[in-house]
């Protein structure tokens, strides 16, 4: 069985490239499977138990698995796994999975990790929103000021709002004081993707790096899924979700 894990900054397409892997035949890909329980250093043992559980359901085993369901869309998931006749691919897609490419690739050296990366001042303005008023779905007063979520800070900072979930699932940066999000979002593209291309040179079968172009044409979603899923069949279908 095929183990897939999506990679990538987050706001770059990841939810769309997890919808695409779910079109093929026999294939479960979830998106963000279970946030609450990872972090980006020290997870080591959530992920060796995402691949047990994951080599379980290849051998046969119960389809069982922890999820975070309090998001329809992880429902949807675990709907699709209890109901394909056999599982011959799954995967996870989720920019935190980042620091533990190695660690993966020891336990499961046919792992692949597609990354997908958007360009960086379209990263950063899209971060920015979705952090600003939760992405606009919080409702405030006028007078009100805005709840700016920043999950880069490693200390707290009266001027943005914790996320007890998310902020501890990226590396934490002290900058300046005055800095606004936008640097942070920035250093964090930064640093993501400089590691991404140590990865891709230490690992070139195992990651590859895709422009979120490569979502939008059929060329492009076939290079994504004949790396992620060789020699096999594949379903095209257009997958542009979250825009924006």
């Amino acid at each position: 069985m095929e183990l897939i894990f999506g990679l990538g900054s987050g706001r770059c397409g990841t939810t769309s490239l997890a919808a695409l892997l779910n079109r093929q035949p026999d294939v479960c890909c979830f998106h963000e499977l279970a946030p609450s329980v990872m972090a980006w250093e020290g997870a080591e043992a959530t992920v060796g138990s995402l691949l047990r559980d994951f080599g379980a359901i290849g051998e046969g085993g119960p389809r069982w698995v922890t999820a975070d369901r309090v998001v329809p869309e992880r429902e949807t998931g675990l709907a699709r796994l209890g109901a394909l006749e056999q599982v011959t691919a799954l995967g996870d897609v989720a920019s935190y999975y980042l620091p533990y490419v190695a660690f993966i690739l020891e336990q499961a050296p046919g792992a692949r990790f597609p990354v997908l990366r958007r360009d960086r001042d379209e990263t950063v303005r899209s971060f920015v929103r979705k952090l600003t008023d939760h992405g606009g779905r919080v409702k405030r007063r006028w007078w009100e000021p805005p709840q700016v979520r920043n999950h880069w800070l490693p200390r707290a900072d009266k001027r943005w709002v914790s996320d007890l979930i998310w902020d501890k699932n990226f590396p934490g940066y002290d900058l300046p004081d005055g800095s606004r999000l936008e640097d942070y979002v920035a250093r964090y593209y930064d640093d993501y993707y400089a590691r991404v291309g140590a990865l891709e040179e230490a690992f070139p079968e195992s990651l590859r790096v895709f422009g979120l172009e490569h979502m939008t044409t059929r060329g492009g979603r076939a290079e994504i899924l004949e790396f992620c899923l060789p020699g096999r069949a594949h379903v095209d279908a257009e997958a542009h979700l979250n825009k924006g």
